[in-house]
Order: structure tokens, then C-alpha cells, then sequence
């Protein structure tokens, strides 16, 4: 059987921009593109990943992934030519026969074939691609003549194209693809765009997958999740540097009706256990100077928050408005169990557990924080954010967001609960802050920017002291 040869060590300098880690990763639905050039062949086996710029990244997804018949190769001058990468591959690659893919495109099939070949295809935008005569280099090939075209490489004055070195074996053939997708421009990048099985809001800073029955997350800092009895984890963990992997378990995420009857009333016997207890904490770091953090970013995307804005027809002093927020009353708070981000898309109710996912442990210690997480989800969660509405007019800003009926009826249950009851304003105004602080966080800058806005509104609804 031959080998697959998938070069990721370049920058890929043309997909800058809409990248969060390397191109090789981008999701396509539920898996990386990496993973859809491999599953695009049959009979593999043994493939060899070159790895230069983000090289952590790519190796953390593979091993993420199970993936056992992989070879890893460090290019030491990654940031060099391309052929001048190609050089520093070992020479014991080139011994078996060997379909090469750049790792920015693939096909759902590469078919099978006998003889040195070039796959061809039609894009659309043909300008950005190498050509010969009427057809277009797919950055597929199969080297039949592994050990020849080595010493072609070797040999070779050319800086680029792998496509010219092909031409240098003898017996070479093209065939035309049935289709083929590409990320390598902006352009094809959106048109092979899919939507995951899973919802989730696109943040800058993460990426998540699902592969082989798990569920992949890459993080551009160091993720740490521990198991929490109280808000117990799908197992087992995996961790790396800049990964973690765990089962993908099935259920319902969002629950409604009896499910969410089943989880509130877990959460509140969590939150009660704490309140009984009434050890009392004060954490300005996770209020007042995050608030305050993230405000400061979301002004930099949008400097006119800084000032007086009009929204809804209201004039409203955004820095006055945070500046005047309660923080004695929204700090202080009561240690207990904390799940850290507990909102509900990072729960799954199944017909004989509660999964919990993507907690924070240690860095939550207020079971307040938890409390407005979960409240400000069953505002604002997955399934309705394509529901807000924002625009701006002369005459400033009007935003609105539209509940469902399931959504309303969440949300009198939660009213209705004591620990609402007796902490209104602490909730309220603690939704508002939790708002503000995911404001620069996402991709979707509309989004951002409606965040803020909400958030704003929020704050100065629940604030005593603004005097207009």
C-alpha cells in the first residue's frame, strides 16, 4: 500500500486572516481539514506530516485524534521556499510508492491509480492556483517513483511548484477530480464552509471538533479541566499544552421542558448546600478588574463606546455607567462548588446523567458567578443568538432580542426560584457585567458590539445612583 505525504510546515501566509491556528486546522464541519484530506484516501499506510510554523498545533490535534500510522518530520527551515521545505525530508519517505496533498485542499475521493500522476481540477477562481494548458493543478499528486523523484528534488534549482518536479518523471499522467475543496484563498474558503453537529459561538482564541466519537478543543493558552464531583465531566481527559480531548457524549444540550426541570432543580440543591454552609468571599480580580479588562478591549474595537451613546432612545454614559455599578455588592459573594462557565450549552442531559462541560476549576470559587452564567444562558445561548436584532441610525443605536416561548418560560421558572428572589439586583447587575466581558470575544464583531450594547442597557436599568 503506498504512503500519504501532507506538508504543513509553511505559514500559508494567503489564509491569513481568517485563520485562527494553522489552515491545516481549519473546521470544515465537525473535523480539521487535515482530517478530510486523510479520509479522502483508501488503503494508507503510513502518513507523514511535515511540521515548521505552529508545528504544536498539528501535532496536539493528530494525537488528539487517535491516529496511530502517523509520522511526524520537522522542517528546520520551514520558513524558507517551498521546495527548499520539500528538501529536508528524510530520505526513507521517498522508498514506497506516495500520494502527496498540500494541506490546504482535498477531495471526498482521490481514486486509485497506477502511474506518476497529477490530479486536475476546475475552480472557479482559477487565478489563484498553478496551471498547465487548460488544467488546473489540484496539489494532488501520486509519485509512483518515489525514489527518482527524490533525486529530482534534491537535484532541483526551483523554488516553488511542486508541479514543474512532477513534470520531470517519466510516465506521468493527469486525472481530473469529481470535485475538490479548497481553503487556501478566502474566496474557496467560503464556499466550502459547514456547519458543525454541534453549536458553539466562535471565539478568536479556541476551536473545537469532533472526531472518531470525541470531542476536540484547541486553545491558544494552556486549557486545564479537572474532574468536579458536583458538576461531573464526560471521561476521560486527555490534556496537552494547547488541547484536551473527552468523550462525545449524546443527549440533550439546552434541555427544556422536563429536562430543564431535571437540571434546575440539581443546580439549586448544589446552590442551597453553599448558601447553607454561608462562607462569605470577596473577588474584585473575577468582577470589578475583569469588567474593567474587557471593557477596556471592547473600546479599543469600538472607540465611540467609550463616550455617551444613544441606544434605544435613551442617552447613556457607557464609562459612567460602569464606573457607578455596585461593585461592593456584586463581589462579595459565598464560596462553594463552581463549575466556572456554567451555561447551558456546556451541559448535557442525558435519560441517566448530567454531563458538564468546559469548566474553569479553580479559578471560580463564588457560586454567584455560576448562578449569572446560568441566567444570562437562558437569555442568550446558541440556539437564539441569530436572533438579535441590532442596527444604527442617525439618531444612535436600537438593539432587541427575542426570546422564544420555551426561552420565557425558563426564564419565570428562574424568577420564581428563592435564589433569585432574595438576589435581584445582585443577579441582575451581575448578568450585566458577565455581558460585558464576553463583548470582545468573538469573531463575529456584530455580535460584539450587540454584547456591549446589552450590556450596557443592563447595567444602567439596575443602577441606583445614575442621575441623568
Amino acid at each position: 500500500m503506498p504512503n500519504l505525504l501532507i506538508p504543513c510546515s509553511g505559514p500559508g501566509t494567503r489564509s491569513i486572516g481568517y485563520t485562527k491556528f494553522h489552515k491545516a486546522l481549519i473546521r470544515i464541519g465537525d473535523s480539521a481539514v487535515i482530517d478530510h484530506i486523510i479520509n479522502s484516501f483508501e488503503d494508507i499506510e503510513k502518513i507523514y506530516i511535515t511540521l515548521g510554523y505552529e508545528a504544536e498545533y498539528i501535532r496536539e490535534y493528530i494525537q488528539h485524534t487517535g491516529r496511530k500510522n502517523v509520522e511526524f518530520i520537522e522542517i528546520e527551515n520551514w520558513n524558507s521556499s517551498q521546495i527548499a521545505s520539500f528538501k529536508q525530508i528524510p530520505r526513507h519517505v521517498f522508498e514506497e510508492p506516495l500520494y502527496y496533498n498540500a494541506c490546504d485542499n482535498w477531495s471526498t475521493h482521490v481514486g486509485v491509480v497506477q502511474y506518476n500522476t497529477w490530479y486536475t481540477c476546475k475552480p472557479d477562481n482559477s487565478e489563484y492556483y498553478d496551471t498547465s494548458e487548460d488544467a488546473v493543478y489540484s496539489g494532488i499528486s501520486f509519485i509512483k517513483d518515489s525514489p527518482e523523484y527524490y533525486d529530482i528534488l534534491q537535484a532541483t534549482d526551483i523554488n516553488r511548484n511542486d508541479l514543474l518536479l512532477l513534470q520531470k518523471l517519466n510516465n506521468l499522467q493527469s486525472q481530473p477530480l469529481d470535485n475538490w475543496n479548497d481553503v487556501g484563498n478566502i474566496e474557496s474558503y467560503h464556499s466550502v464552509r459547514q456547519d458543525a453537529s454541534f453549536s458553539v459561538l466562535d471565539k478568536t482564541h479556541q476551536e473545537i471538533y469532533s472526531v472518531n466519537g470525541r470531542i476536540i478543543k484547541l486553545f491558544t493558552d494552556k486549557p486545564n479541566i479537572q474532574p468536579n464531583a458536583n458538576y461531573p465531566h464526560p471521561q476521560p481527559i486527555q490534556h496537552s499544552e494547547h488541547g484536551l480531548s473527552y468523550s462525545r457524549v449524546e443527549g440533550k444540550v439546552n434541555p427544556v421542558n422536563d429536562d430543564f426541570d431535571k437540571l434546575f432543580n440539581n443546580l439549586q440543591d448544589t446552590w442551597r448546600f453553599s448558601m447553607y454552609n454561608n462562607i462569605p468571599c470577596v473577588d474584585r480580580t473575577l468582577w470589578q478588574d475583569k469588567t474593567w479588562q474587557r471593557f477596556d478591549q471592547i473600546v479599543q474595537q469600538f472607540p465611540q463606546f467609550s463616550g455617551t451613546i444613544k441606544l434605544n432612545g435613551e442617552t447613556i454614559d457607557c464609562t459612567r455607567t460602569v464606573e457607578n455599578i455596585d461593585w461592593d455588592l456584586v463581589s462579595t459573594g459565598i464560596t462553594g462548588a463552581c463549575h466556572g462557565d456554567l451555561v447551558v450549552d456546556n451541559i448535557i442531559v442525558s435519560e441517566d446523567a448530567i454531563h458538564y462541560i468546559d469548566h474553569r476549576p479553580g479559578v471560580v470559587t463564588d457560586i454567584f458567578y455560576d448562578i449569572c452564567k446560568f441566567y444570562h444562558s437562558l437569555h442568550l445561548h446558541n440556539r437564539n443568538l441569530e436572533k438579535y436584532y441590532l442596527t444604527q441610525t442617525d439618531d444612535g443605536y436600537i438593539i432587541k432580542l427575542s426570546p422564544s416561548d420555551e426561552d420565557e418560560l425558563r426564564l419565570n421558572q428562574f424568577h420564581l426560584s428563592p435564589v433569585y428572589c432574595l438576589n435581584k439586583r445582585k443577579i441582575e447587575l451581575g448578568v450585566g457585567c458577565i455581558w460585558l466581558s464576553m463583548s470582545p470575544l468573538n469573531v463575529d464583531k456584530e455580535l460584539n458590539k450587540f454584547l456591549f450594547l446589552l450590556a450596557i442597557q443592563q447595567l444602567k436599568k439596575y443602577d441606583t445612583t445614575y442621575k441623568e
